[in-house]
């Protein structure tokens, strides 16, 4: 699979001015399982609402990136401070958490779209930089499965993303 090129800033994106949603509604995330070279650790980054949470780096894809992989890269540079390339495509896995905001779909028989719809990729780590656009603001740490696992339990959609990936999981 051919890696995007990306343009890196030391600036990371905020805001939802360009946001892509999906015809549901749902929010379209990207990001990534970053792997060590050996497949036994995964690449985690602190939330930035919670520093002793940690999450795998993502964010919205968004109207100028032609690709999901276009935003997964943005985002693990931007998060994580890493430069690489995905190695494989992980899927589609929507967020199963209720929408933070309930919004009555009378017309739609009461069917509520997924607060999120996240693309996750596999990425080989090519440099893992000192210093990047959230250097400030977030920790990033490498973890086993087992510890991705403990720290991921009640993000669903990301433990379905870690377990997708070909990370070794004993």
């Amino acid at each position: 699979m051919s890696t995007p090129t990306i343009a890196r800033s030391m600036v990371a994106r905020e805001g939802r001015e360009m946001q892509r949603y999906a015809p549901s509604g749902a929010r379209l995330v990207a990001g990534v399982v970053a792997l060590s070279p050996d497949k036994t650790k995964v690449l985690l980054v602190s939330s930035t609402a919670r520093q002793d949470k940690f999450v795998l780096p993502k964010g919205g894809f968004e109207t100028d990136e032609p690709m999901p992989e276009d935003a997964a890269m943005r985002e693990a540079w931007e998060e994580g401070g890493i430069i690489g390339r995905i190695s494989r495509p992980l899927g589609v896995i929507d967020d199963p958490r209720p929408p933070k905001v309930f919004v009555a779909d009378v017309a739609g028989g009461g069917i509520v779209p997924p607060r999120a719809e996240y693309y996750f990729f596999e990425m080989e780590i090519e440099k893992e930089l000192d210093k990047w656009p959230e250097s400030e603001r977030r920790i990033r740490k490498w973890a086993t499965y087992k510890e991705a696992m403990s720290g991921l339990i009640n993000r669903p959609e990301l433990i379905e993303a870690l377990n997708r990936s070909s990370i070794i999981k004993s």
